[in-house]
This record gives structure tokens, sequence and C-alpha cells, in this order.
């Protein structure tokens, strides 16, 4: 018995090297056929893991890992085979490398196809500005790359802290020669995220006013009332005090007329009440805070001053409004019998 024991692992023995060849012959065909369905297993269990509160983000995590995760296994699998037969430290530190690069894969895959998303859910906001995105989503891919190559030159032996005092010092120097660009795409990340206009709106400055047509991390780019277009750095937007002409509730109208002096406190009366009356009868004019009132003595007129709020946003259509309103009043103090006063002299001469 013990003789045939004796026997047996004399053969062992000699068969190993065989024996471990074929195992990772089979461990690697069975990795390598199967890579997909282990993937999809394993990405499946993570995600319910993951995303318990949030499933909607599920399927976009297993899509954008599927691929590497899957040649990840595979790679395992000649591992394996590999480290059965050739116990080096090359083969190791090899599996290490392109540990680091399948890592590295996997954050830029999955953030390259569901930040969008992934902001989305947690702004409850579908409309996610995909400038952002996009400028979030480079500076994570560069932040990525850079750990990773730091980590793999550290796995290949060489000392890491002179390439990082370099990093450093190179950042340092591109970051002061370049304080203006930085300061404009940090102005701009802030001004996408906070959204204090979006391409479209009407706004105001104190220097400049104009419709949007593109926001980039550099700089806006506004369409003057004019018909001109103008970039303005967006440093200096975050700066200033806007005002987003598109995004009123209301519009106020408000404005003054000069009556003649020889008009009579009758006449005046009856053009604020029928004025009055009119702006009432707008379906787009709000009877609060309505104003039609006899308020100033001026050098050539008698002013009354007319202010009310209007439920039109649109500027276009908010001048028609005002355009409708000044023919309106123009046609009442003409069947009134009196008329607009303008600026007069009277120059006396005594003999």
């Amino acid at each position: 018995m013990i003789e045939n024991l004796t026997k047996f692992a004399e053969k062992f023995t000699e068969w190993q090297p065989f024996i471990n060849v074929g195992l990772g012959i089979i461990i690697f065909a069975l990795l390598l056929i199967f890579k997909t369905p282990i993937a999809k297993g394993i990405l499946s269990f993570t995600a319910k893991i993951l995303f318990l509160k949030k499933p909607e983000l599920k399927d976009g995590f297993k899509q954008s890992l599927l691929r590497p995760v899957a040649i990840f296994i595979a790679v395992l699998g000649l591992f394996i085979g590999l480290y059965i037969k050739i116990k080096k430290p090359i083969i190791l530190n090899s599996f290490k490398i392109f540990t680091i690069l399948i890592i590295c894969w996997c954050i830029i895959s999955y953030v390259s196809e569901n930040l969008n998303a992934f902001f989305s859910a947690r702004e409850a906001d579908p409309r996610v500005n995909s400038v952002a995105v996009r400028f979030i989503s480079n500076i994570l891919k560069v932040l990525t790359i850079s750990i990773a190559i730091v980590m793999i030159v550290s796995e290949m032996g060489y000392n890491i802290n002179g390439l990082i005092t370099g990093l450093g010092v190179g950042g340092l120097a591109i970051s002061l020669a370049a304080q203006d660009s930085l300061k404009n795409l940090i102005a701009g990340f802030f001004i996408i995220l906070d959204k204090p206009f979006d391409v479209g709106d009407l706004i105001e400055t104190d220097e400049v006013q104009g419709i949007v047509e593109d926001i980039t991390m550099r700089s806006t780019r506004l369409r003057q009332l004019n018909g001109s277009p103008i970039v303005v750095p967006n440093s200096k937007l975050s700066e200033a005090n806007i005002a987003n002409l598109s995004r009123f509730v209301e519009r106020v109208v408000n404005f003054k007329i000069g009556l003649l002096y020889s008009t009579d406190e009758k006449t005046i009366t009856e053009c604020e009440d029928e004025i009055r009356e009119y702006l009432s009868s707008l379906p787009t004019i709000s009877d609060r805070n309505l104003r039609v009132c006899f308020n100033e003595f001026g050098e050539s007129s008698l002013n009354i001053e007319i202010r009310c709020h209007t439920s039109t946003i649109d500027y276009e259509d908010y001048n028609k409004l005002v355009e409708q309103i000044n023919l309106e009043i123009m046609r009442i103090i003409g069947k009134h019998n009196t008329d607009f006063a303008y600026p007069t002299t009277s120059v006396i001469i005594n003999k």
C-alpha cells in the first residue's frame, strides 16, 4: 500500500508541470468563454447594493462597465493560468499594472456615460447643462489618468517623489501663467451650475444688455438689442449684478404723460378715469397696484403718472403691449380736446 502511494506520488511529481499547464489552460478557457455572464452577474449584484435607492441608475452602471469587467475576467484567467506554471514577480507586477489600467478604464467609462444621468437624478431636474457635465467629466478623467500614471510608475519600481514634486511645480507655474483663464473657467462652472440665466434669456448688467446665445466655460455670448454680438468673460459676469429680464413673474409698465397747462380739472379727471378703465379691461394687466393719477406740476406740463403690472413677459410682446397702450392714450387725450405738452419758454418784453 505504502509502495503504491509512493509510486503515485512520484508519478504525480513527474506529471505535475503538465497538470499545472492543463489546469491553467482550463481556467483560462473557462473564464474566457464565460467572461460576459460572469461580468453581468458581478455588476448586477454590485448595482443592487450601490443603487438600492436609485434603481434608475442601475442600467447605466452595468452597461458602461460590462466591457472592461469582462476583459478583466479574461485577463484574470490568463494570469491564473500563467502564475500556476510561472511564479515570477514580473507576472504578478504585470497583472497589477493591468488591474490599475482596468480600474482607470472603468472610471472613465462610467463618468463618460453616466455623469449626466447622475446629476439629473441628484437634482431631480432632467435639464442638466451639457457644458457643466462635460467640464466635470474632463476634470475627473484627467485626475483619474494622472493617479493611474503615478501608481503604474510606482509599481514599476521608480521613485515617484520627484515626479509628484515636478507635477506640483509645473501645475503651479501653469496656474500662475493662466490666472485669467482659470478664473473664467471657475466662474463659468458656477454660472452653469447656479443657472442665473440660460440660453435664450434676456439679461442686463451695469455694462451690457442682451439675449444669451451661448454659454461656455470661458465666456458667455450675448446678442445685444441693436443686433450686434458681444462676448463677455464669465469672471466679469460672476462679479456683476445680473437682472434676468426673462424670468420676471410680471413686468411693470411705468411712464408719465404731460398735458397742457390749459387743461382744466374736469378734463384731467375724465382722462384719468378713461385710461384707468381701459387698462383694467386688458386681460394681461393686473388691477393690483394699478395707478393713474395727476401727481406733478412740471415745468411745461401737468404730469399724470401711469403705472401697472402685466403678465406679458416676452420682450417683443411687452413692447407691443406698451405701444398699444400709448396709442389708446393718445386717442383718449385727443377725444377730450386737450393735447400733450412740450417744453416751452415764455418771453415777456416790458416796454
